[in-house]
Order: structure tokens, then sequence, then C-alpha cells
């Protein structure tokens, strides 16, 4: 039989001659933990399940679906359903800039008939919407890799320049 490496005691490294009895349940313990991570993912701990937002006024009401938490890299569809009970003559959907901060958006559907930006907002139009119809619109983003963060992801329903209603959201993305 060859002789050991140097620096190699076969009675310590082989039979484990003093070692600690706590020594293995530590690196069960450790390796367990490293374990929960992608179980946890897999419960949906760390994001991607859509909750859904809402606001009401005399003249409309607007429902907002998306995920409240994310991991970076992931693409996820943002929902935007408009229900008028009034007619919105210049229907504009004003999403705040946590929407767009490290976000790739792969999609907008339908097209808005113009986009435009305003202090730092995206502004997107549809044009007329009468009284008991609805508006759906669906935005596909991508979640840059480096991006992780919490921020605000607040939208405004308007009418042109009049303001109708407004959605508080915050969203979270893990690494």
């Amino acid at each position: 039989m060859a002789a050991p490496p140097d620096g190699i005691s076969l009675e310590r490294h082989r039979d484990l001659t003093g070692a600690s009895i706590q020594a293995p349940w530590l690196r069960r313990v450790l390796l367990c933990g490293v374990a929960a991570l992608p179980l946890l993912a897999l419960l949906n701990v760390f994001g991607q399940h859509p909750t859904t937002s809402s606001a009401s006024s005399p003249i409309a009401s607007m429902n907002v679906t998306a995920p409240a938490r994310l991991r970076s890299g992931l693409i996820f569809q943002v929902r935007v359903q408009v229900s008028a009970r009034r007619d919105i003559k210049e229907l504009q959907l004003v999403l705040d800039k946590g929407w767009w901060e490290s976000m790739s958006v792969n999609s907008l559907v339908p097209e808005p008939s113009q986009e435009s930006s305003e202090e730092g907002k995206v502004v997107l139009t549809y044009g007329k919407l009468a009284a008991g119809q609805q508006h759906v619109s669906w935005i596909y983003f991508q979640v840059n890799p480096t991006n992780v963060a919490k921020r605000s992801e607040d939208l405004e329903l308007r009418d042109g320049p009049t303001p109708l209603l407004r959605i508080h959201r915050a969203i979270t993305i893990f690494p």
C-alpha cells in the first residue's frame, strides 16, 4: 500500500480519531440549509404568484394582477383591466418608474395608440372607452438578472389629463 500524501494522517482523516461528535451534525445542518433554498423557491416563497389590486370610483374601476415578489431573470405578466361606468374620452394608464427600473419589456398587448413619458413615468394612451365596456391590457416583463430591490409600482388611470383612479403597489425582487 502506498504511503499517504504529506500532511495527511490516516488516523485523523480516514479513521476520524479525535473528531468531535458534533461535526457530522453540523455538516448535515449546513447541507439542509443549502437544500432549503430551492425547496422554498418551489413553494413560491420567492415570487411569481400574482396578486390582484383594485380601485373603484363612480366613473370606472380598475384591477391590476401582477406578482408582488419576483426572482431575478423571471418573465412575468401584468394584467390591467379597466371597466368604464361612464364614457372615458382618452383612456390613459400611467405606470410609475418602478415598473420599468431594471426590467425588460417583451410585449404590450394591445399596443397603445401613443406612448409617452412624464416625470419618469410611462403614459400609455388607448383612446375612447364607452360606458359599460372593458379594456384589458397585458404587459410582459422580464426581470433583469442584476435587479434586486423593493420599489413602488403605482398605477394611475386617467381620462386625458384628469386622474380617475390610483392603485398603490410594491414589488420585491430577490436575487
